[in-house]
């Protein structure tokens, strides 16, 4: 590392270019989750950002470098659960957790409900995603609850994987109509509520 960039206006340049970054983020974030990623171009977002095309293109070089970043970004709020996990209830209580911090980002979650239509897009730069997602999700969970059910947390009879895709489903449903309702839906509280109704039917009485 030369001097310059340990003297104080190398740190200077540093946090300049670090804010400069995370603007972009912030509006590529608005603009694919508003227009989509084909629809949207680089100056949509140089323009929201308030920097130049090249300014854009000096931290991403591709608007799909970009467009993954800010799928990364996104990932990123769902990694408080992690395994090994206790019980169904403190995996619950981790996806309430996840819902809740998710919802503190609008337009993050915004974007979150375009991504789960354009994975299924032929060709597009995150085909195939939510596949991979959703397998992740079941084969790490499905165990969880099988042992949970010989514990005796939760009810005999209860179908694992019926459990996990519904609660999933819970997710991706009310926060679609929360994208489509945003100042009538509490996203967070009507997940919760359903999350908390749902587990309460499958526990062990």
């Amino acid at each position: 590392m030369s001097s310059s960039e340990t003297s104080p206006d190398g740190d200077k340049r540093v946090a300049r270019g670090d804010a400069r970054r995370t603007r972009i983020l912030a509006a590529a974030t608005r603009e694919f989750g508003r227009k989509g990623y084909e629809s949207t171009r680089i100056a949509d977002i140089a323009r929201s950002a308030g920097v130049t095309d090249a300014g854009v293109l000096h931290h991403f070089a591709t608007k799909q470098d970009l467009f993954m970043a800010v799928v990364e970004r996104r990932e990123e709020v769902y990694q408080s659960i992690t395994l090994p996990i206790g019980s169904v209830r403190e995996l619950f209580d981790g996806v309430i957790g996840a819902v809740r911090l998710a919802a503190q980002e609008p337009e993050l979650l915004r974007f979150r409900v375009m991504l789960t239509g354009a994975s299924r897009i032929e060709g597009h730069p995150v085909e195939g995603r939510a596949q991979r997602t959703l397998e992740h999700a079941l084969d790490s969970f499905i165990p969880l609850v099988e042992d949970r059910i010989a514990a005796g947390e939760i009810a005999e009879g209860t179908d694992p994987q019926q459990l996990i895709l519904e609660l999933l489903a819970l997710n991706e449903g009310i926060r679609d109509q929360w994208s489509t309702l945003p100042d009538r839906i509490d996203y967070v509280a009507v997940f919760t509520a359903a999350a908390n109704g749902l587990y309460d039917r499958v526990r062990a009485r």
